[in-house]
């Protein structure tokens, strides 16, 4: 999205109707109408109540658990959540899921009943590093079963995820049975900055102790009205979605039909497992030689052994680059084995 004439057109008429910046937190002057249109859209979007607006992803996460959650509360948390999320939990208690593991967390959950006065899972909607997706469903139905808040972190979900691009809850049936979506708009948006969508009493406590939001100045008119006109093209062309999972759908047959260990991706993201920290760094420079940008991941942001090359699938991709891609990957295996 942050390359469409579209939504440079749309964050350009906003620079002329409110200037370059907001110049404030929206706590004292800084909360424009387009923010407020904004927050109205991704509320609606991802089947929420009411939305607020942070300068960030990472702010979103730190911000909406630094606020909700103390020294008599518990965060019950999937081990591949992202950072943002585990930077927010400080001064409160913690307790760690394998990923994925409803059948451990409902007997952790069943075992610690009544001895904390918030409880609230925490889970990814689709993870970054591995491109799957959390068991969305069955998390909602053991938190109803014990009485807990679910918060969704679907920064890599929402705008790729449903029939419909509303997220990981539109694909599995679940809008509106998620007690807190949090996001970001640098990914499928195109822009910058993160939101919290939720109860609208929990949105309109949030505007007062949400640190990150209180005591930081606004995102940019233009990137608000850039993602606006992002959300209003996922919304109202069905082809952008459609061109994605081809693409997806491409790339993913034609990188299990050769061999590689794409792990379980259900997204646009593909991580092609290497294992081994120095080959990762010569296989991403040998791509970059070959024109071709794929991020090489190693600890910390995965396990030591668990280093990989992480390919995003675009809409904007053409069948040829994704053939290019494959083709330079069999090229430099036959080099360095992998």
């Amino acid at each position: 999205m942050s390359q469409r004439q579209e939504t440079i057109e749309a964050g350009i008429e906003a620079i002329r109707k409110y200037g370059t910046g907001a110049c404030a937190a929206q706590a004292i002057g800084g909360y424009l109408d387009i923010h407020k249109q904004l927050e109205k859209e991704i509320a609606e979007f991802v089947g929420q109540e009411d939305a607020i607006l942070f300068s960030s992803g990472f702010g979103a996460n730190t911000g909406l658990l630094r606020a909700i959650l103390g020294k008599n509360d518990i965060a019950y948390i999937d081990s591949y959540i992202h950072t943002s999320a585990t930077s927010g939990l400080i001064g409160t208690n913690i307790k760690h899921i394998g990923h994925n593991d409803i059948d451990y967390l409902d007997m952790v959950l069943e075992k610690e009943t009544g001895l904390y006065k918030t409880r609230i899972v925490i889970i990814d909607g689709v993870y970054s590093q591995n491109g799957d997706l959390s068991k969305l469903p069955d998390y909602i139905a053991v938190c109803k079963k014990h009485g807990c808040l679910l918060m969704m972190d679907d920064a890599h979900g929402i705008g790729v995820m449903g029939n419909n691009g509303r997220g990981t809850a539109e694909h599995f049936d679940c809008l509106g049975q998620v007690d807190i979506i949090t996001g970001t708009f640098s990914k499928s948006f195109g822009g910058v900055g993160g939101f919290v969508a939720a109860s609208a009493k929990m949105i309109q406590y949030l505007r007062y102790y949400a640190d990150s939001n209180v005591f930081s100045a606004a995102i940019t008119p233009q990137v608000t009205g850039s993602v606006l006109k992002a959300i209003e093209l996922i919304k109202s062309k069905p082809e952008i979605m459609a061109k994605l999972w081809n693409n997806v759908n491409y790339l993913r047959n034609r990188l299990q039909n050769a061999g590689f260990d794409i792990g379980h991706s259900e997204s646009p993201i593909f991580p092609i497992m290497v294992r081994d920290n120095k080959k990762v760094y010569k296989i991403a420079d040998m791509l970059q030689k070959k024109c071709i940008f794929a991020s090489g991941i190693v600890y910390p942001a995965v396990r030591t052994k668990e280093a990989r090359i992480r390919v995003s699938v675009l809409a904007s991709h053409e069948i040829e680059q994704l053939e290019q891609l494959a083709i330079a990957l069999e090229d430099i295996r036959s080099v360095i084995p992998f």
